[in-house]
């Protein structure tokens, strides 16, 4: 073989090579565009037990009302055992950490801790405490 048909195959290999990985980048970020695009009605809802942890009347009732128009699926509304919570929190049940990121964006609620339960009946339970007025109020 001459020594221009060695260089003339190279080059196409190395063309092939590029076309080949600028392909699957193009993929990639194609893929990567989509997930970031996806608007909160397009993910399924969070399953979340909804409990009324501050010990006023009715106020379950109301923040399950707030929460009608966000994407969450309440699956029970109970009292917790003591009214002495006086900071709304999300207790993470069996959720992972990108649905609690997730929820904490649709209701603002920031403070959250882990007492996993899998046999629990939603990924999350949200705990309301004397704070809930700062939330529902928005």
């Amino acid at each position: 073989m001459t020594r221009s048909v060695r260089l003339a195959i190279g080059i196409i290999i190395v063309l092939l090579l590029l076309s080949a990985g600028g392909i699957f980048w193009y993929k990639y970020k194609m893929q990567s565009a989509k997930a970031d695009t996806s608007t909160e009605e397009q993910l399924p809802a969070i399953k979340i037990i909804l409990t009324n942890g501050c010990g006023f009347e009715g106020v379950a009732k109301d923040f399950a009302a707030w929460l009608e128009d966000k994407n969450v699926d309440i699956v029970s509304i109970g009292t917790a055992r003591k009214p002495i919570y006086d900071k709304t929190i999300i207790v993470i049940r069996k959720g992972d950490l990108t649905d609690l990121k997730r929820l904490q964006r649709m209701t603002m609620i920031n403070r959250y801790t882990e007492a996993r339960d899998f046999s629990a009946l939603a990924d999350f339970e949200i705990i309301i405490g004397k704070d809930y007025e700062q939330y529902t109020k928005n």
